[in-house]
């Protein structure tokens, strides 16, 4: 199959104000008709492939998306396929098409067939290839159409960006995506189960980066076009594992600690606290934000040690911009209230960055807000 050449700058794009954290918002309105268009052309050819991606160790919002996306491919009569780098959770295995997706750890050889055979390659909720782990060099290769939908600031250059970091998710901009190029009819109830699954994780239950009326207009429709939101609560919130609950109670017990001079609660998880708790990708989710419960805590950050890099998860109440934190000292980002990083140090030196750099930290929020006056 012959490679196709990818346009090396979007199709279209309104450049917004954006908030004090991010210099601009590359902004493409679902509604616009070149998107519409486009996504149309480029899923609409006789025979076309289509291969989905989401980001590394996948949310909530990413497989929501994946799921989405696929099952309206399905729909269409479009032959499609997910890949990951890692692994999608088991607590989101229930979503529909999920378990059919395919991890590069397990199938290097299928993943790269399909690299070389897709027609359109979709990149959901990352705003950057390199954020799609050991596939980042194969996926830099592709020549094909690069259609990204995603709500991170500071997109990559790609054939056609769907880019709005005002919406509370990937989920809620996928919605308005998909409707207005095919529908608002195609949404049934495993599609609406698995867009507001994105929307309700990434607000971490409509409780952060969730007041836009928008927002909740989309999970109106999402309700009136079948959504069974009982179904998709329980399957989220409401199942736990004895090993789950005690790894849980450990970290809060013996691992938080808020500290002296800041208004920062650390939870450090190490992974022979995980092993020893039988941890399964999801057990920790949630975690970061029990702190936030006390009111002295401004800041909550999960530092969990993997085999091979230590992740941080960073939240935050308020204005109090995390993801400047996160990319400033942790090779990391993301949004005001919700940010992740990753180090390759032992996990006691990466505390020990997180403590020295508090100072930084708090520093700055003090600066922006004089400035801003």
């Amino acid at each position: 199959m012959e490679t196709k050449g990818r346009p090396s700058v979007a199709l279209a794009f309104y450049v917004l104000p954006c908030s004090l954290f991010s210099k601009v918002i590359s902004y493409f309105c679902a509604m616009d008709k070149n998107v519409i268009e486009t996504l149309r052309k480029l899923t609409g050819k006789r025979d076309a492939r289509v291969l989905i991606v989401p980001h590394i160790s996948p949310d909530g919002d990413a497989a929501g998306a994946c799921s989405a996306l696929w099952q309206v491919m399905d729909k269409l009569g479009v032959e499609c396929h997910l890949m990951t780098c890692d692994y999608f959770p088991e607590y989101l295995k229930w979503l529909t098409r999920i378990p059919d997706s395919v991890s590069y750890q397990q199938h290097p050889i299928r993943c790269k067939r399909w690299l070389q055979e897709a027609d359109v390659l979709f990149m959901l909720d990352h705003n950057t290839m390199a954020r799609e782990g050991d596939l980042e060099p194969f996926t830099r290769e592709y020549k094909g159409n690069v259609v990204m939908i995603d709500h991170h600031p500071d997109p990559d250059e790609v054939t056609l960006c769907v880019s709005d970091t005002r919406v509370s998710s990937t989920c809620e901009l996928l919605y308005d995506v998909i409707t207005s190029t095919w529908g608002k009819e195609i949404i049934d109830t495993d599609i609406a189960n698995a867009l507001y699954t994105g929307i309700s994780t990434d607000t971490g239950g409509l409780n952060h980066n969730s007041s836009r009326p928008e927002t909740y207009l989309v999970i109106a429709r999402l309700l009136e076009a079948g959504l069974d939101k009982a179904y998709v609560h329980e399957e989220l919130y409401q199942k736990n594992t004895l090993s789950r609950l005690r790894l849980t109670g450990n970290c809060l017990l013996n691992k938080l600690e808020v500290d002296e001079n800041f208004p920062v609660a650390i939870i450090p998880v190490t992974l022979q606290e995980l092993e020893q708790y039988h941890y399964k990708d999801g057990d920790l989710e949630g975690l970061v934000n029990i702190p936030l419960s006390v009111e002295s805590v401004s800041v909550s950050v999960q530092v969990t040690e993997r085999k091979d890099r230590v992740k941080l998860s960073f939240r935050s109440k308020g204005d109090i911009p995390v993801n400047l934190w996160a990319k400033t000292h942790f090779n990391g980002g993301g949004h005001l209230n919700a940010a992740g990083g990753q180090l390759q140090l032992p996990i006691e030196e990466v505390v020990k960055k997180l403590k020295e750099t508090s100072g930084w930290f708090f520093g700055e929020i003090i600066k922006m807000k004089l400035s801003s006056r």
